[in-house]
Order: structure tokens, then C-alpha cells, then sequence
């Protein structure tokens, strides 16, 4: 794959372009759900210039004792999206964690990777907004920052 074609990639994918790829709706089990998730997530391997599919990941919220609790799992889409909280009634003001299962990723690309896991802890003040997360991603790198 050409430069220009990896930077076309990358650079349409930065820009969330969802006519191409829906987010998909990832809701806890037994539950119904919205739509429009209030988390979302995107992965790109910018090593390869594409999304990163199939990559495992872990929504967890900081309880009032200190303790980390699960709230949802999913895994991204073939266009590297996920979505959590299709019901929206468990987002409240708090602070989340995402793992993200990277480690698996990269062994099912045969790639060897630096990091076996990659977390970003944030705090949701108003549980009214859209919270999107990305993740730049690479064998020995990575970055992330508040979306929209």
C-alpha cells in the first residue's frame, strides 16, 4: 500500500467519516438500547494504514471505594469502531477506564507488539454528551485524545 494511500486512510478515518461505517450498537446482555451509543471508540493501526479489527475491549468504572468494576465488553468492528451503553441509563458522571486487548491483536496479525494492553482512564462530567475515545495505534506506539 502506497504513502498517499495510508494517509488517505488514516485521514478519513480521523475525520469519522460514518457514511462509510456505521458505529456499531454493542449493548450489555439482556439489555435493550438506543441507537446512538454515548461512548465510541476507534481503532486505526497506523503501522498498516487501517483500521484495527477485532481488537478485544473492556469498559470499566472507578466505584466509590477505589475499585475498578466492569461495566461492558466488546470488540471493534471490521472499520475498528465500537460503541458501549446502548442504554444509556448506566452513563453517569464518573471516571471510566477502556482496556483495550492489544496484545492479542497484534499475535493474531503475527506482530510482534510492545505493549500488551493499552488503558486510558478519563472522567465524564456531564453524562449528557457524546464521549468518543480513538486510539492511534501502532506495534510500538500509541496515542489517544477526546474525539467528537
Amino acid at each position: 500500500m502506497s504513502i498517499s494511500t495510508r494517509l488517505s486512510v488514516v485521514g478519513r478515518h480521523i475525520a469519522h467519516d460514518t457514511a462509510s461505517a456505521p458505529i456499531p450498537k454493542v449493548t450489555m446482555a439482556g439489555q435493550g438500547g438506543g441507537t446512538s451509543p454515548p461512548l465510541t471508540t476507534h481503532i486505526l493501526d497506523t503501522a498498516r494504514g487501517q483500521p484495527a479489527n477485532g481488537v478485544a475491549m473492556t469498559l470499566s468504572k472507578l466505584d466509590q471505594s477505589g475499585q475498578w468494576q466492569t461495566m461492558e465488553t466488546g470488540i471493534t468492528n471490521t472499520d475498528g469502531r465500537g460503541g458501549f451503553f446502548g442504554s444509556s441509563d448506566q452513563w453517569t458522571a464518573g471516571t471510566y477506564k477502556l482496556y483495550f486487548d492489544t496484545g492479542s491483536y497484534f499475535a493474531s496479525l503475527h506482530t510482534k507488539g510492545f505493549y500488551p494492553y493499552v488503558e486510558v482512564a478519563f472522567h465524564v462530567e456531564d453524562p449528557g454528551q457524546h464521549y468518543h475515545v480513538p486510539l492511534l495505534l501502532s506495534p510500538y506506539s500509541y496515542s489517544t485524545y477526546r474525539g467528537s
